[in-house]
């Protein structure tokens, strides 16, 4: 049956169609791919209370001078902080740590760029953006997006994690209250659809300018998304949990909007008092991470995660007030559910978290190595989320020679003898 002809008899049957019911399947299709998630540890994480412990030198951490050693879990050691020693204990086979990670820079601008995107320099993607670009063509909500490094470049826009009225109410958008609406819907549904036809007619004509045609795809592509938004009002709980934004962004992510989310936490800087800073911020964000995993698996998404841990570089030893400063050596963290590369250590730095070169094709430290940089591992990011691109403005420059196979399983680098 032809589209009008599906019109005329619903019409003569008294059925109101509404214009996004119309949208080809295909254009409707939820997003069921791999779903990147970026947690950003804002301030500055410092490596030494997290995957990169020291506890037999005292001028780096008080739990040194106090006698307690690192934890270790399957192999990786984590300082005895926090609540580290149950994330690492739940997550450990699905992790891999990358220590030695050198930012080129203690700014934290500078370095949030960096890390979001690869490069220090400006005019490079978020990989998030890049994510978005490649699986989420005509999602409503892409990038979904809550604190860290969020400028594009003009590949696809973020979307900011929106409240719990503002989530519900984007698949009702006429609707004042529960029982009323700002104007008569069937009204707003045949406005939609005339506008939508005239779009479609503007299109097909053959005088439009280059950005004419673009402006005009990118309205087409907008309100045929709003079939997808459809799904909002079923998948939208009474109540949140505590941590907001991320339930809504899995949700947003359950139901087929978005590829990729983009989350942080603060409190990492810290200058002065440093164990009772990470008091607060450890747990915090070892406990949204632990979240992530336990809500994605409740709602059938786990398998479906790659979770990438990350600040914008790590901290000094102890300064004379108790704290630490900027230092530009840290740690990231991957993860994957059941991922036959996990349980692993990749890279390392020296004593005092020195930056030590490592070998791309043993794993191991080498001096004719070289120093991990946010460039390596978005290039290994890159390849093993198929998202290269060959546009020239966004090669990250790393020469083959210098391409380390992170997710190798038999590369492993462990911790140095301190």
């Amino acid at each position: 049956m032809q589209r009008r002809e599906f019109l005329s008899l619903a019409a003569r049957a008294g059925v109101a169609i509404a214009p996004w019911a119309l949208i080809p399947e295909a254009q409707a299709q939820m997003y069921t791919g791999r779903i990147l998630v970026n947690i950003y540890a804002d301030g500055g994480l410092d490596q030494s209370s997290w995957a990169d412990p020291r506890e037999s030198d005292r001028t780096l951490n008080n739990y040194a001078a106090a006698g307690t050693p690192a934890g270790v879990a399957g192999s990786i050691r984590f300082a005895p902080m926090g609540n580290n020693a149950a994330f690492f204990g739940a997550h450990f086979r699905n992790m891999l740590v990358i220590n030695g990670v050198h930012s080129e820079t203690n700014d934290h601008g500078a370095g949030a760029r960096a890390h979001a995107v690869g490069r220090l320099d400006m005019g490079y993607p978020n990989i998030s953006e890049l994510f978005a670009a490649t699986y989420g063509k005509g999602l409503p909500m892409a990038w979904l997006a809550s604190g860290g490094y969020r400028t594009g470049v003009g590949l696809m826009a973020p979307t900011p994690v929106p409240d719990a009225n503002s989530f519900r109410a984007l698949s009702q958008p006429n609707a004042a209250s529960a029982t009323n609406d700002f104007m008569k819907q069937a009204d707003v549904s045949r406005t939609q659809a005339v506008r939508a036809e005239r779009m479609r007619a503007m299109l097909a004509r053959g005088d439009l300018l280059p950005r004419q045609k673009v402006a005009v795809q990118e309205f087409i592509d907008a309100a045929d998304s709003r079939a997808l938004l459809q799904r909002v009002a079923a998948a939208t709980p009474a109540n949140f949990d505590p941590f907001q934004q991320a339930h809504i962004a899995l949700i947003a992510a359950q139901i087929g909007l978005t590829t990729t989310v983009q989350l942080s936490t603060g409190g990492f800087d810290t200058h002065s008092n440093h164990d009772n800073g990470m008091a607060n911020a450890l747990p915090r964000l070892t406990n949204l991470v632990d979240y992530v995993w336990q809500k994605s698996a409740e709602m059938g998404l786990a398998n479906r995660l790659f979770v990438r841990i990350f600040s914008e570089f790590g901290r000094t030893p102890l300064n004379s007030g108790n704290g630490k400063d900027h230092h530009e050596v840290g740690t990231q963290i991957l993860m994957e559910a059941n991922a036959p590369w996990g349980n692993r250590v990749f890279g390392q730095s020296g004593p005092r978290h020195q930056a030590v070169k490592i070998s791309p094709t043993t794993g191991r430290e080498d001096a004719a190595g070289f120093v991990i940089r946010p460039r390596h591992i978005h290039a290994a990011l890159r390849s093993y989320l198929g998202i290269q691109t060959t546009d020239p403005r966004f090669d990250l420059k790393v020469p083959a020679g210098e391409l380390f196979d992170f997710f190798n399983p038999a590369l492993n680098t462990g911790y140095a003898t301190m």
